[in-house]
């Protein structure tokens, strides 16, 4: 049986323990307080870079705000003058307006001449195309024997009745005159177009 050691027996390298551990500064490699501080730290940097960054961006808005000011303040009158233009031309316009609403003209004339060239037979000859308020009168000469001069008016006008570039925008288109020429071999006519009402 081995001999049971004496706890009160000094051993080689006994020394008093003196330390107060709770004063003692902390061993590990990086300190809480070192952490506290950096993040502290980092924090009040990215602010003061967010500050910093609001600053520049304040400053650069109120610098372009000052040169368009200034900008506006130099073209003030070309504005004034573009403005009394554009009121001016808004009223030339309007007259434009009024005046067409008046006259109102339901298609153009080139229109009519070329779609009347268009359905004429090749006997005929228009002489005249005079307007009026009431419509339109077409006058002119058909070389051909009065019998089958009168048939193909007839046909003409039944003609320019039906046709869909000219009849609608008449009322009514009527052979109005015949007159037979002093030779036999030629025959005046007269067709009117009456407009349709305006609303």
């Amino acid at each position: 049986m081995s001999k049971s050691k004496d706890p009160l027996a000094l051993r080689p390298h006994w020394h008093v323990d003196y330390r107060i551990e709770a004063e003692l500064p902390d061993d590990t490699v990086i300190g809480t307080r070192f952490l506290i501080n950096l993040a502290f730290s980092g924090t009040a940097l990215a602010t003061l870079l967010l500050a910093g960054w609001f600053g520049y961006l304040t400053w650069s808005l109120s610098n372009q705000i000052r040169d368009w000011e200034r900008r506006i303040n130099d073209n003030k009158t070309e504005v004034t003058a573009n403005q009394t233009m554009q009121t001016e031309y808004t009223i030339e316009s309007m007259k434009i307006d009024q005046a067409y609403a008046l006259v109102g003209q339901p298609f153009f004339v080139s229109d009519l001449v070329a779609n009347l060239g268009r359905t004429r037979p090749d006997q005929m000859a228009i002489d005249l195309i005079e307007w009026n308020d009431g419509g339109i009168v077409l006058r002119g000469g058909l070389r051909e024997k009065a019998e089958r001069a009168s048939r193909l008016l007839g046909a003409y006008v039944d003609l320019l009745r039906k046709d869909e570039k000219i009849g609608p925008l008449f009322q009514t288109i009527r052979l109005t005159d015949i007159d037979r020429g002093a030779g036999g071999d030629s025959l005046r006519f007269e067709i009117k177009f009456a407009l349709k009402d305006r609303k």
